[in-house]
């Protein structure tokens, strides 16, 4: 096996880069959808009762779900064909030609469907979202081929190497100016269907943008004259893809949608889920900032027979998203009633459903990239499989569990399924490809974590008191979350600097950050 310090400082610096550009980008995005989430929450609470947030939430839930049929696959199918025909100008316009058709007639297609199967799905939704459901449905149904259509031009600005552009629009503008028009209806006194509305022309400014961008910023204009053999080869490819869209959906949104059916003791039930899901989905920013360049990166590895780089490059990686997601789990945990108090005096009911949500995405980012590990050395269809074993799995135990327990065995179920799949990548890692994540230095941020959590329950009870007594509940909350934050901060990087850097870090950081 592979000791951390091989040397592996190359793809490291490579997927290094990239994490940076991209924690860039969806640090500003995750922020303004938090933000937006808090705003949506307050803005569509009446009378202490989050119903109508509970049916934006469910409604977005259901857009993605039909979006995965309406993109078939098609924006994944872009990334490889315009790479593989870059020699071959006027094939890889017409595969471009058959991904923004395919996106424009399937989108149309679903999104009309939506419109009409509307009031089905709201006949099977809880009874207290049948008021408003249908129409917001109808209202979203705009906006699917215009989502297909730009995840279409991301992928063509990734394909071409052009990241930045991607970022701008998925990362910077569309929730710049999502926030924006909500922001402005809820200002003019917009209600549900007003404020979906908003999200619907925020949408269609965002596609406006990134088709001007598209034709502005490069030469890949689509061709709509492909052959029979190409439009054979192109869907051989995107077709299949669906099915591990679909699997990703069911793995990470059905918990929503069932909670939406089967809980119908509490009306507001499915935005105080999304408000804890939302502060424990940041948890797995530094995962997937890591993962942006680590799977060609890996292929290339494995492909080289370099598995002692491999296997380096996979440890480190893994401790470093470990070590970034534990801070921010032990302070959403030791101050969860106040960050949840950020959203309405409603959502403090999730205080639970935050706890195990949390631990949940930390194992999540404990086990760094082990699915692509899985993917980039030939066991793409055992990580196809874990995708529906956990999809499968949700669907089940939401079930069972939400019968059982109400809200919160949604996420009991959720939990139980995100961390037994991880484990088990981690040991199909070890078994199928002989990699294996973890070593002692995992003991540094485990110690550090703990004091950092004292630290903070510390600076809680200290300051809870005098706070709540001098500021309003909302601002009390928040002025102890950034105490606390600051001080368990201060703690958690002060007990890692004394138990010593890792040298492979130090060295990396002095290579590679300029001081």
């Amino acid at each position: 096996m592979a000791d951390d310090s091989s040397d592996s400082y190359s793809p490291l610096k490579s997927v290094s880069r990239g994490a940076s550009f991209f924690m860039v980008g969806k640090g500003l995005d995750s922020g303004l959808r938090f933000l937006l989430s808090i705003v949506l929450a307050r803005g569509l609470t009446t009378g202490g009762n989050a119903v109508m947030f509970s049916v934006y939430t469910f409604g977005f839930v259901v857009i993605q779900f039909v979006e995965v049929l309406a993109n078939l696959g098609t924006d994944q199918s872009i990334l490889k064909f315009v790479p593989q025909y870059e020699d071959e100008p006027r094939k890889r316009r017409r595969m471009v030609g058959l991904a923004y058709l395919t996106s424009l007639i399937a989108g149309c297609a679903v999104g009309l469907g939506l419109y009409i199967g509307a009031p089905v799905i709201t006949g099977i939704a809880a009874e207290s979202f049948r008021p408003y459901l249908t129409d917001v449905l109808r209202v979203l149904a705009v906006i699917v081929p215009f989502f297909t259509l730009t995840s279409c031009i991301k992928s063509v600005f990734k394909s071409l190497e052009l990241p930045e552009y991607q970022v701008f629009i998925m990362n910077v503008l569309t929730p710049v100016v999502r926030f924006a028009l909500v922001g402005v209806a809820l200002l003019l006194g917009y209600e549900l269907v007003g404020v979906t509305a908003a999200t619907v022309v925020a949408t269609i400014l965002v596609f406006a943008a990134a088709a001007w961008l598209v034709w502005s910023k490069t030469d890949l204009v689509p061709s709509f004259r492909a052959s029979k053999g190409e439009i054979k080869e192109f869907y051989n490819f995107s077709l299949p893809l669906t099915l591990n869209q679909a699997g990703y959906v069911l793995s990470n949104r059905v918990d929503i949608i069932m909670i939406g059916i089967f809980v119908t003791s509490m009306s507001d039930a499915a935005g105080i889920y999304r408000a804890a899901a939302v502060l424990a989905g940041l948890l797995i920013l530094p995962l997937s900032a890591f993962s942006q360049l680590f799977p060609p990166i890996a292929s290339r590895l494995y492909s080289n027979g370099k598995m002692d780089d491999l296997e380096s490059l996979y440890r480190r990686v893994t401790r470093w998203t470990f070590t970034m997601a534990l801070f921010p789990a032990v302070g959403a945990v030791v101050f969860a009633h106040q960050l949840l108090l950020l959203y309405g005096n409603a959502f403090t009911q999730g205080e639970a459903i935050l706890f195990l949500l949390v631990v949940a995405q930390l194992a999540n980012a404990s086990v760094g990239p082990s699915g692509y590990v899985l993917m980039m050395t030939d066991n793409q269809y055992l990580a196809l499989a874990n995708q529906w074993i956990l999809g499968v799995c949700n669907v089940v135990l939401n079930y069972v569990f939400i019968q059982q327990f109400g809200l919160i065995g949604a996420a009991i179920a959720t939990a139980t399924v995100i961390i037994s799949v991880n484990t088990l990548r981690v040991v199909e890692v070890w078994h199928f490809v002989g990699l294996f994540p973890y070593s002692r230095k995992y003991a540094k941020p485990i110690i550090a974590g703990v004091l950092s959590a004292v630290s903070m329950l510390g600076v809680k009870a200290a300051v809870g008191g005098p706070l709540s007594a001098h500021l309003p509940t909302t601002a009390a909350a928040l002025a102890q979350g950034v105490v606390g934050g600051v001080v368990g901060l201060g703690v958690f990087a002060g007990v890692l600097y004394l138990l010593g850097i890792e040298r492979e870090d130090r060295e990396f950081v002095s290579e590679n950050v300029p001081l």
